[in-house]
């Protein structure tokens, strides 16, 4: 049987917030990315482009999301963890969103630094251009496109990982440690 939490042991409904709306912007832009590049990476369409344009606007609004959310998580402490989590999965924990917001930061500020070094304009959700990371330098496009499709994939599996642990604290263990963010 699953035992309600009280208040304190869960997050504030502003980090709900960062956490959801963060969590619902960033997979699918992940999966438009994976689209665009895995499935269509050859192809030349108003679609694709339009596809482009549409993860391009937003990418560096994460940007923005992870810096507010750092500054809400250092000024508003989380909840405690049980004292029932064994050390190695509290350690687990913390390396993994430690991950979690590295690549919350470095995946965006790649893509950010690949539209630089390609020369074409950094676009932020339709409201205003980006100044370059980088001056163009056809040279490094090569080196950009695997540090912005590798840091894609760790955060997609750190992600993957992320919710994998939730999903099994819920229906494997049956204890309430997602219940801290719903």
């Amino acid at each position: 049987m699953e035992k309600i939490l009280p208040p304190f042991q869960r997050y504030s409904l502003v980090a709900k917030m960062f956490h959801w709306s963060m969590a619902a912007i960033i997979i699918p832009l992940w999966l438009l990315g994976f689209y665009v590049g895995r499935i269509m990476p050859h192809a030349a369409t108003p679609q694709k482009a339009l596809l482009l344009l549409i993860h391009k606007e937003i990418g560096p609004f994460i940007i923005v999301l992870t810096l507010l959310r750092l500054v809400w998580r250092a000024t508003h402490r989380p909840p405690a963890m049980s004292a029932e989590i064994p050390e190695e999965e509290r350690l687990a924990v913390q390396v993994g969103h430690f991950g979690l917001y590295a690549m919350m930061l470095i995946v965006p500020l790649t893509g950010w630094v690949r539209s630089s070094v390609h020369g074409l304009p950094i676009p932020m959700m339709w409201i205003v251009n980006l100044p370059p990371l980088a001056h163009k330098a056809p040279v490094f496009v090569p080196l950009v496109n695997v540090l912005h499709q590798f840091s894609s994939w760790v955060l997609g599996i750190l992600i993957a990982g992320h919710v994998i642990a939730a999903l099994l604290h819920r229906y494997g263990r049956k204890d309430s440690i997602m219940d801290r963010m719903l």
